[in-house]
């Protein structure tokens, strides 16, 4: 096993002093008998170079490595919270940071991204550590900075498969299970029994989804509010005309025009990074994704964000092509349609909210009767 941090421990303690005082008001941080970030990331540094001695040496693992994968935290006071993606990937380090068990492209992406002025767009990748043929990547959490964390996650580009995958010709039954458990009648008897291959999957799920006409798609919305149980959105996967992703997220921003010209306002500077990105012209970005967070608490102090988030499958291009992230896929031209999505979704967010209204003293928006009725509706189909 190899262990490595590109300024990993540095990262952390300046993760915890960017805004200490922040830091301290958050839910996760308040328990100081948890180990702070850095000591977690040595121990995890210990604990893998001496599973790595053992393993050669045929011996058993050592104390730091069971420490770290015998850890558990209170699920009160250290809650994971994801709204999509494959949940049995992640695991919480400490209060600030999560494991992810990922890949070498995603690795290679974290590591080029953060040397370049796109560094501020993704979360810190403190530190990686390789095991066989899986990379473990320690990741900031973002959720830790606010206090009831409302998370939204959109998957951008017009194209979310492989162009590898677009030759494979192999059927899959776990493909085909996974789209009648979104739409049962998706596929007939004989088509459900047979499988179906990757390419076809992916394109079901582009078509049934604003993927394919408008380069983004809502993955998975929770909102958390007071002391009650989380709201999630209904289906968002399957929202596919603009008034419907225009509704579910006025239902996300819960009708606060401060949170929706946040965003917008990120989007805005992502974009024109982007544009100026060496790195982004030389990659192709599928199924990727953009995470959008703001504090469902009223009082809390950290600001609405947005960063990107899942590069898997990022991959950089051959020889001397340049990407222009807009133009139609074509087979070879390695084009995913990232930018198309990123300026469609800026176009909505740059609109005035139809659930936004009058501000009450505590700084909450307070929509209009028919605005309150369709967002309560909304929360009960979840």
């Amino acid at each position: 096993a190899a262990c490595e941090s590109w300024g990993g421990l540095q990262a952390v303690r300046l993760l915890r002093s960017d805004d200490r005082s922040l830091w301290r008001s958050t839910h996760a941080v308040r328990e100081a008998s948890l180990r702070t970030a850095d000591a977690c990331i040595a121990d995890a540094q210990q604990g893998e170079a001496g599973r790595g001695e053992a393993e050669a040496g045929g011996a058993e693992e050592g104390p730091q490595w069971r420490w770290l994968r015998n850890r558990r935290f209170n699920a009160a006071t250290n809650a994971f919270i994801q709204v999509a993606g494959h949940s049995n990937l992640f695991e919480r380090l400490c209060e600030s940071v999560i494991i992810k068990q990922s890949s070498t492209p995603e690795r290679a992406a974290y590591e080029g991204i953060s040397a370049t002025p796109l560094g501020p767009f993704v979360p810190r990748c403190l530190c990686a550590c390789q095991r066989g043929e899986v990379q473990l990547l320690y990741i900031e959490d973002l959720t830790a900075r606010y206090r009831r964390p409302c998370v939204m996650d959109v998957k951008v580009g017009t194209r979310t498969f492989l162009e590898a995958d677009a030759a494979s010709t192999r059927r899959r039954v776990d493909l085909a299970l996974k789209m009648l458990a979104v739409d049962p009648a998706a596929l007939s008897e004989e088509e459900a029994a047979a499988g179906v291959t990757k390419m076809e999957y992916m394109r079901w799920r582009e078509v049934t989804s604003s993927s394919a006409t408008l380069g983004w798609r809502i993955e998975g919305i929770r909102r958390a509010r007071g002391g009650a149980a989380a709201s999630h959105y209904p289906a968002p996967k399957l929202l596919r005309e603009p008034e419907q992703l225009e509704q579910a997220v006025g239902w996300f921003c819960e009708g606060r025009p401060a949170v929706r010209r946040a965003f917008a306002a990120r989007l805005a500077e992502l974009r024109a990074a982007l544009e100026a990105s060496r790195w982004f012209a030389t990659h192709e970005l599928v199924s990727s994704s953009l995470l959008l967070l703001y504090d469902g608490d009223p009082h809390g102090a950290a600001p609405p964000g947005l960063w990107m988030i899942d590069f898997a499958k990022a991959a950089p291009l051959d020889g001397a092509l340049v990407l222009t992230h807009r133009a139609p896929w074509q087979p070879g031209n390695c084009e995913d349609g990232y930018l198309t999505g990123v300026d469609s979704l800026l176009h909505l967010l740059s609109r005035p909210d139809p659930l936004a209204g009058e501000c009450n003293p505590s700084g909450r928006s307070r929509p209009s009767r028919r605005a309150r009725g369709a967002s309560q509706s909304g929360a009960e189909r979840a």
